[in-house]
């Protein structure tokens, strides 16, 4: 939801507030007590990628950062579905946080359907049994990787 000063009572709410209120209560169910944290995850995991890519990052530093984002992930999600379905959901709030379009706010939000490129990454990724992430186990590593030194700033994420 939206945060405006001294608007955290639900009778305070505009019709937009409310709007993304039912929206996230709606979803609640598949993404679980997560919420939409997975849609962060997924760009912290791009960001990382990218920072190796552009050497701001090395591969060790990447490795790591990205080892706590699936650590955060295994606690708040029950698999690859469920965590998916969360991305999802949170990548059409972001897409539509700040429309003003009330009418089409809420019918976008009451269809919760896929876009055409949510539809290709849900066939993609996760819809068959041989899809990218239902052949991965969702599950702890046996091993972690150590905090780099240069990070040693932030170990405690």
């Amino acid at each position: 939801m939206r945060r405006r000063s001294g608007r955290s009572i639900p009778t305070r709410w505009d019709e937009g507030d409310r709007i993304y209120a039912r929206f996230v209560a709606d979803t609640a169910v598949c993404c679980g007590e997560g919420g939409i944290r997975s849609w962060d995850y997924v760009r912290m995991g791009f960001l990382c990628r990218m920072g190796v890519l552009n050497e701001w990052l090395t591969e060790e530093e990447s490795l790591w950062l990205q080892s706590r984002i699936q650590l955060r992930a295994l606690s708040y999600y029950s698999g690859w579905l469920q965590y998916f379905s969360a991305y999802y959901t949170g990548r059409l709030y972001w897409q539509l946080r700040n429309g003003d379009n009330l009418p089409l706010l809420r019918e976008t939000f009451a269809r919760k359907e896929f876009d055409d490129a949510g539809r290709r990454m849900m066939n993609k990724l996760i819809a068959g049994k041989d899809s990218f992430y239902a052949t991965l186990p969702w599950r702890y590593l046996p091993h972690y990787p150590e905090c780099p030194d240069t990070l040693q700033e932030v170990s405690d994420l």
